[in-house]
């Protein structure tokens, strides 16, 4: 809980906040809430609001626009809240021991389906949203009147999402009952100060500790073709690692410059490139290299190889450098077309992939046996780089399981689903046991290349097939050379007639005429061709 305590202070009043323990005396308590409510009664009733003396002195356009952004900030925290409020109703904690899994998972994606975000961004909002409620009542209440500006309850959500329930609503309490009508910096400073006297008297979450959050991230990649590999652990461990890849590349690299200098093998060169050139490369670049090349060390554990191999899709036309449309990772990620070009010149096999040379759709391949050949289930990699359930982002190529989207019937195969490439798809273990369970139902759309998913008490969720997305871009490119070939072809033919009304008399050198897009002012060229209209002097400086 907090207290306000009046201060003078250079001449002027000024608020101090003090930071009281839960079993402070309640009396103690109740006053200093007594004094907070008082005052600001008295500060609404005798002064204006900080809005009506930003609004004072301006014009009135300007004071309709603020105000605007006034009554719209308002708005926005009060649909902020209710947001919240209907999504922690929407699905229950993932630690409820009354809440069933398989339809938690359901209603997830359902909030999925709704936000039109993924099952991890859904996942994330139904955690912030059943902190917020749970943890942080007061507040919210200031939320949903307005009060609160959402920016500001966000800060307040990120610095107590660290701390144990009874932490967090503890600084609930003392931010709720103190003076909101401040800038944005002092409320920021407020709440590091009771976030920092709350945290100083209990202790962190195992799991926000340092020494427990040792794990390796993957960054979404970037446009350019290349990605982001975060090692993340407690500082000591990590600036440790650091030095020794640090002094491991210093050394390689001293190595390298002997080899360069007495003609021998280069050490740590996987592309050759240090040999060929005969340059030596940045202490970063061989801080990846011994990174990569690193082998991993499991012990007595055997690990499987990879189910599917990593597909890189090129164009023809980029692969002859008559296009620039983009490669595709795993289906996923796009790869600049000279990274692609590069990649398949390194490549001694190729796997070919039919597309329809319109829409790039995959074209089917045909089935021949009860279960699925390799390139079948490649092909339904491609079709879904990811699980084929709506809203779930895990990528086809960690553990899946290839499912019958019209069951099979183990009793009777003749009458159950076939096992084609149009009736299967790739889902991940979790969206597998809910379609087991019924919560789930696809139906196969092959005229519209698509699955219809039916959710629990929702309407429809529609989840398209993959493409090769550069076939769009070959496409395109391909229409606008056509395009710009019949242009030129038409301009070619419209000077050669303009050249035989020219020695025919009908028309003059220098005669006004529409230009090829309709446009007036255009003149004739003693060659045929037309001179575009001068553009209109620009008025004087003055």
């Amino acid at each position: 809980m907090g207290d306000w305590n009046d201060v003078a202070h250079s001449g002027r009043q000024e608020s101090v906040f003090t930071l009281l323990s839960p079993t402070a005396d309640a009396d103690l308590i109740s006053a200093a809430r007594a004094r907070l409510d008082d005052r600001s009664r008295r500060r609404r009733a005798g002064a204006k609001t900080r809005m009506e003396r930003t609004l004072t002195g301006i014009d009135a356009a300007q004071t309709e626009r603020i105000s605007f952004l006034w009554d719209r900030t308002r708005e926005d925290a009060r649909h902020e809240a209710a947001r919240l409020t209907t999504l922690a109703s929407s699905v229950a904690r993932a630690d409820d021991p009354d809440a069933d899994p398989d339809r938690r998972q359901a209603a997830l994606l359902q909030v999925a389906a709704a936000m039109r975000c993924t099952r991890q961004q859904a996942e994330a909002a139904v955690h912030r949203a059943h902190h917020a409620v749970e943890n942080l009542p007061s507040t919210l209440e200031h939320l949903s009147n307005g009060e609160l500006p959402t920016s500001w309850f966000d800060r307040l959500v990120r610095a107590t999402r660290p701390l144990e329930d009874a932490a967090a609503q503890e600084v609930d309490a003392a931010i709720a009952a103190s003076d909101l009508e401040v800038t944005p910096e002092s409320f920021a400073r407020r709440l590091n100060l009771v976030v920092a006297q709350v945290r100083a008297r209990t202790e962190l979450p195992a799991c926000y500790r340092p020494e427990a959050r040792r794990r390796v991230e993957l960054d979404d990649p970037r446009p350019d073709g290349t990605g982001c590999l975060r090692i993340i652990g407690p500082i000591p461990e990590i600036l440790g690692l650091a030095r020794r890849l640090d002094s491991a590349a210093h050394a390689v690299q001293h190595a390298q410059r002997l080899a360069l200098h007495d003609g021998t093998d280069v050490p740590v060169d996987p592309r050759g490139e240090v040999a060929a050139y005969e340059e030596l490369p940045t202490l970063a670049q061989l801080r990846y290299d011994l990174l990569y090349g690193a082998v991993l060390d499991t012990g007595a554990v055997t690990v499987p190889p990879a189910r599917f191999r990593m597909n890189v899709t090129v164009p023809a036309l980029t692969l002859l450098g008559e296009s620039d449309a983009p490669g595709l990772l795993d289906g996923r990620h796009p790869i600049p077309a000279e990274m692609a070009r590069e990649l398949a010149g390194t490549e001694e096999t190729w796997f070919r992939v039919l597309t329809d040379p319109g829409s790039g759709e995959f074209l089917r391949l045909p089935a021949d046996r009860y279960r699925p050949t390799p390139a079948m289930l490649e092909h339904l990699r491609l079709r879904h780089p990811e699980c084929a359930a709506p809203g779930c982002s895990r990528p086809t190529n960690s553990p899946v399981l290839c499912d019958h989207i019209e069951e099979f019937d183990h009793e009777d195969p003749a009458a159950g689903g076939s096992t084609t490439v149009e009736n299967l798809q790739l889902l991940c273990r979790q969206h597998h046991r809910l379609k087991t369970a019924g919560l789930l139902e696809p139906i196969r759309d092959e005229e519209d290349s698509c699955t219809i998913w039916g959710l629990p008490d929702l309407a429809i969720a529609l989840q398209e097939d993959a493409k090769d997305l550069a076939t769009e871009q070959v496409v395109c490119e391909m229409e606008e050379a056509w395009a710009a070939f019949l242009a030129a072809d038409q301009a070619r033919r419209d000077a050669a007639k303009r050249r035989a009304q020219l020695q025919a008399g009908e028309i003059v050198e220098g005669e006004s005429v529409i230009g090829p897009g309709g446009e007036p002012g255009w003149t004739v060229r003693a060659d045929g061709t037309l001179r575009p209209p001068l553009p209109e002097a620009p008025p004087p400086p003055f």
